[in-house]
C-alpha cells in the first residue's frame, strides 16, 4: 500500500515517521526547503517513547504523477484549499483520503473535490511541534490517532484502513479504527469547540477560567450547546467521550489551553472559523442556547481582522 503524507511537520512528520518505522511504503509531499532538510538530515523525531532518525522518501507537488492508495492529510484548516490542490494529482479512482483535521467543515469540501467514496474520517491528538531546524518534538507522551469509514466511504477503503491500523499497531502510537467515525468526529468537535472558545475568549488556561465566578458555568453551558448540536445532527456523544471532556475542564489546577489559543497569542492565523464559527452556526441551526460561542467567535473575528490589517498581515 502506497501512502502519501501531506507535509512532514509536527503531525505528518510524527505519524508518517511512525509508519515508516513500521515498514510502510510512505512518501512525504513537501516543499523544497523541507525536502532539503529531510534529504540532508533525515526525519528527526524527539519523543518520550524514544527518539529516532529515519531516511524518508520525499516528493514535490510537480513530481506527483501516480495515484496513492491512501493519502494522510495533515494540514491546518486554513490551508485546506491549497492542500486539496496539492494532493489532487495523487487522487485516483481507488485512492482513500484520511484527513486529520479538527471539526467537520473539511469533510464536505473534500467530498466535493474528490467524491465521498474517496473520503474517510480521521482525528488525532498529540502535543508536538516542528522546530526551525526541522526536528519534530513530541512534547508529551499522548499520541492518539483514530480513523474509520464515513457513511459515503467506498467499501474497498476499509481494508486499507485496517492495514493502516495494523501498521501503526506495530508502533507505540495509540491507534483505533472506529466503526462510528462520524460520531467520533462530532465528539472531538464538541469538546474542542468548547475548549477553544473558552480559552481563546478568556486568554487563559482551564484552571484560570475555573477560578473565576462564572467559569465553570460557561464551560458547562457551552459544552451542552455543542453536544446538543451533535445530537441534533444524529450523533449524540457516547458517555465515555462526554465524561472525558467534562473531567478535562473540571480541574482547577489544569494548565490546559487549546492550540488555537496559542496560535492567537502568537499573532498567527487560527482555525477559528473552522471550529468555533462553524460550531456556532450548527448550534444556532439547532435552536440551542450557544453559551460562550458568540462572544468567542466575535473575539476571534476581531483578532483576525487586526492581524490582516497589521503590516505584513
Amino acid at each position: 500500500m502506497k501512502i502519501l503524507v501531506l507535509g512532514a511537520g509536527a503531525i505528518g512528520g510524527y505519524f508518517g515517521g511512525r509508519l515508516v518505522q513500521a515498514g510502510a511504503d510512505v512518501a512525504f509531499l513537501v516543499r523544497p526547503r523541507r525536502q532539503a532538510q529531510l534529504q540532508s538530515a533525515g526525519l528527526v523525531v524527539r519523543s518520550p517513547h524514544g527518539d529516532f532518525t529515519l531516511p524518508v522518501q520525499t516528493v514535490l507537488q510537480e513530481q506527483l504523477d501516480t495515484p496513492a492508495d491512501l493519502v494522510l492529510l495533515t494540514c491546518k484548516a486554513y490551508d485546506l484549499d491549497a492542500a486539496i490542490e496539492s494532493i489532487a494529482p495523487a487522487i485516483g479512482p481507488q485512492t482513500t483520503v484520511v484527513p486529520l483535521l479538527n471539526g467537520l467543515a473539511h469533510i464536505d469540501r473534500l467530498c466535493a473535490a474528490f467524491d465521498p467514496a474517496r473520503v474517510a474520517g480521521g482525528s488525532c491528538g498529540i502535543p508536538a511541534t516542528l522546530t526551525g531546524d526541522g526536528v519534530v518534538h513530541q512534547l508529551g507522551p499522548f499520541h492518539r490517532i483514530v480513523f474509520g469509514g464515513l457513511p459515503g466511504t467506498a467499501p474497498e477503503a476499509l481494508p486499507k484502513l485496517q492495514a493502516l491500523h495494523d501498521l501503526l499497531g506495530r508502533t507505540p502510537v495509540d491507534v483505533a479504527l472506529d466503526e462510528e467515525m462520524m460520531r467520533a468526529l462530532w465528539e472531538k468537535f464538541s469538546g474542542l469547540a468548547t475548549l477553544a472558545a473558552l480559552t481563546c475568549l478568556m486568554r487563559g488556561t482551564v484552571g484560570d477560567i475555573l477560578h473565576t465566578d462564572d467559569g465553570a458555568a460557561l464551560f458547562a453551558q457551552t459544552f451542552a450547546a455543542c453536544e446538543g448540536a451533535a445530537a441534533a445532527a444524529g450523533y449524540p456523544p457516547r458517555a465515555a467521550a462526554s465524561a472525558g471532556f467534562r473531567a478535562m475542564w473540571g480541574d482547577p489546577a489544569s494548565k490546559l489551553t487549546a492550540s488555537m489559543q496559542r496560535d492567537l497569542e502568537s499573532g498567527g492565523p487560527t482555525e477559528g472559523a473552522h471550529i468555533v464559527g462553524d460550531m456556532l452556526q450548527r448550534v444556532r441551526a439547532a435552536g440551542l442556547d450557544p453559551g460562550a460561542l458568540p462572544a468567542a467567535w466575535c473575539h476571534l473575528q476581531v483578532a483576525e481582522r487586526r492581524r490582516l490589517a497589521a503590516p505584513g498581515g
